[in-house]
């Protein structure tokens, strides 16, 4: 019964990463159509390019980051698991470079750009970490980041809460905006290090038992 619990949670936990990854997908073909003059209606980025490649690899790392942490798959299918691993460090490194460059240039308080340069610098940062840790075969320690990198990742999805919902306040939009910034990835950030602490004894064992 556990089990099925957390495989159902597992499932929509994916099938929520898997909509918002569509809806990047969905934004970077629009921005890129309209590039190439195919779509005359399209949103107004700050860099459109840098915007589309940012939109492609961040909808790609949040669609690949749930299956990486299906026990199923690791234990199972190892070789997948590892090319998996490998477009999903590819992507949020440049998806978060692209993040950064486009914060230089959005029209939002120096606040919020703020917060969303120090998000760049820790997504890039802990999914490089992550890397590293796999190269040198210290497993926890690269599971251990590989989770704050994607509750980075997960960024996408939380803002898309905390915007509305903060705007619909009194505070100035100059405090709710980098608020929301700030608040869609430290409380990500905030529950990654919690889940390491809970489920760090569990896994251990599971990672000793599959690879007695």
């Amino acid at each position: 019964m556990r089990n099925k619990m957390k495989q159902l949670a597992w499932l929509v936990f994916f099938l929520i990463c898997a909509f918002y990854s569509g809806y990047a997908f969905y934004m970077g073909g629009v921005e890129g159509l309209s590039l190439l003059g195919v779509v005359q209606e399209a949103p107004r980025r700050a860099v459109p390019l840098v915007f589309v490649v940012h939109a492609f690899t961040g909808g790609a790392a949040l669609l690949i980051g749930p299956l990486q942490f299906n026990g199923r798959l690791l234990s199972k299918k190892r070789r997948f698991h590892h090319l998996l691993g490998r477009i999903y460090v590819g992507a949020t490194l440049t998806t978060s470079v692209a993040a950064f460059w486009s914060t230089l240039f959005f029209d939002v308080p120096p606040a919020a750009k703020y917060v969303m340069g120090v998000l760049a610098v820790l997504w890039f940062g802990s999914t490089a970490i992550a890397f590293r840790y796999i190269h040198r075969r210290r497993v926890t320690a690269h599971r251990e980041w590989m989770i704050r990198s994607f509750s980075l990742s997960f960024f996408f999805v939380t803002f898309s809460f905390w915007v509305p919902g903060l705007a619909g306040t009194s505070l100035p939009e100059a405090v709710s905006y980098p608020l929301a910034v700030f608040l869609s990835w430290a409380l990500n950030l905030l529950a990654a290090e919690l889940w390491i602490r809970y489920s760090h004894p569990r896994w251990v064992a599971n990672v000793v038992r599959q690879t007695a």
